[in-house]
């Protein structure tokens, strides 16, 4: 009877042995299979795709130089960097302008030059390039 014991105890054994190793061979191959799948999905050629860059502005991407986006409805131009100083011009909402100059005045509130006059910070949005401040203004278009 121990015989008989020893030979099922020992069938078994082997048995969960063959099983066990069964499944690590699964396993290992389940593994090499999705890794190869990864390897063969980033290795596939992508559809090639044209980056147009506008060169009618030189000055869009100069590091040195900020572009400002008008974020009041309405803002007006002012002769010197003065709440007092005489209207000079006018701009709308998503204008977007070149930085000139920056300066404080004496309240230390900050002033921006703009080709057609100053602006107070609190009218405008500063990037630094014209992308962003474009990019922002087709945003603030769209809100309307």
């Amino acid at each position: 009877m121990t015989k008989n014991f020893n030979k099922i105890v020992n069938i078994k054994i082997k048995s969960s042995f063959k099983s066990l190793q069964l499944f690590r061979i699964q396993w290992i191959s389940s593994l090499i299979l999705l890794l190869f799948s990864f390897l063969i999905i980033g290795c596939a050629k992508k559809d090639e795709t044209e980056i147009i860059l506008d060169n009618s502005e030189p000055l869009a991407l100069a590091p040195d130089v900020q572009w400002a986006v008008v974020s009041e409805p309405y803002a007006a131009f002012k002769e010197s960097k003065d709440w007092s100083a005489s209207v000079i011009g006018h701009c709308r909402k998503g204008d977007v302008l070149q930085v000139k100059g920056k300066s404080l005045d004496s309240k230390n509130e900050v002033w921006y030059y703009f080709e057609q006059g100053w602006l107070p910070s609190s009218s405008v949005l500063v990037y630094n390039n014209r992308l962003k401040a474009q990019k922002i203004s087709n945003q603030s278009e769209k809100q309307f």
